[in-house]
């Protein structure tokens, strides 16, 4: 392989001999004799079997060949310095790449603001969004895909490392069309048979955290729920909510969120009596972490303190 034959660094000095036309300038640039440098150059050509330079009245042209090696050589030798310093972060610049896993609407609510604030600081910096459900970002983790996760309360593999960030308040909201509708029906019941009235929007089977949140209100037996759809994420419940379909629990920062772009909610009273949905970041044990994404990973931690 010819490449196994060049040393690194007569690229490098041919770089700076082509670009200063003067042995003498790469001399002072590479910290290296002006005869040192001469006998770079012929051996990479030697190497090569080219002639990469005329030496005409005292004066250095290209040849045709080093014009060629130098538009292939100069942008790569660049690509390869930036490529090093992202891995040893030497210059103080975070660049490159993190990958990043949460669910969808704590991501898109409270996650990406502050990318947003972080990629400002840092504009070589790109991020990669994973919007995922716990399980999968477990797998996702293991295997590498993502550098670290925000989840929510999900049992993750012995591997995964947990820490606590936030605390989701969930509140449960309906539309104000809805509530109307409903309001006669409600009127003269209380507990668990109002309750029993109402149409649900739920995340999945067995309805947990809407009957996690009722319990919060009344001790009874097991609630009747007439589920009208079961959706995996609050993105896709407050969709079905703000339309009108039916009652859905969501994280309270998504609730005002949505007040804020001015849809008509109605929040159900939770008589003080709060349902919490635990965030923490995860990631695997002993994996180490390049500079940029312990960087990030450090500054959104500093944010939730």
């Amino acid at each position: 392989m010819l490449l196994d034959q060049i040393n690194l660094n007569y690229l490098r000095i041919f770089e700076s001999v082509y670009r200063t036309r003067s042995m003498t300038q790469a001399a002072q640039e590479m910290h290296l004799t002006q005869s040192g440098i001469s006998q770079h150059i012929r051996s990479l050509e030697d190497s090569l079997e080219v002639k990469l330079f005329d030496r005409i009245k005292q004066k250095l042209i290209p040849t045709a060949a080093g014009k060629k090696l130098y538009e292939n050589v100069s942008p790569q030798l660049k690509s390869l310095e930036q490529a090093l310093h992202g891995v040893t972060a030497k210059d103080h610049l975070l660049r490159g790449q993190v990958t990043i896993g949460m669910p969808v609407v704590f991501g898109l609510n409270l996650i990406i603001p502050l990318l947003k604030e972080f990629g400002e600081m840092h504009p070589q910096l790109n991020f990669n969004i994973k919007f995922e459900l716990g399980h999968v970002l477990n797998n996702m983790l293991l295997g590498g895909e993502v550098d670290f996760a925000f989840v929510d309360e999900f049992n993750m593999d012995s591997q995964i490392k947990t820490e606590k960030v936030y605390d989701e308040v969930l509140k449960m909201y309906c539309s104000e069309s809805y509530y109307s509708s409903k309001k006669a029906e409600m009127a003269d019941l209380q507990g668990r048979q109002l309750y029993e009235t109402l149409d649900y929007i739920a995340y999945e089977k067995g309805e947990p955290i809407v009957r996690r949140w009722l319990q919060q209100h009344f001790k009874a037996g097991q609630t009747h729920l007439k589920v009208r759809a079961y959706v995996a994420d609050a993105l896709g419940i407050s969709r079905f909510v703000t339309s009108g379909l039916g009652v859905g629990v969501l994280p309270g920062h998504h609730g005002n969120k949505l007040l804020e772009q001015g849809y008509e909610l109605y929040e159900f009273d939770s008589k003080g009596k709060e349902s919490h949905n635990q965030i923490s970041i995860a990631s695997v044990i002993n994996r180490s972490h390049s500079t940029p994404v312990q960087k990030t990973l450090e500054f959104l931690v500093s944010k939730f303190q």
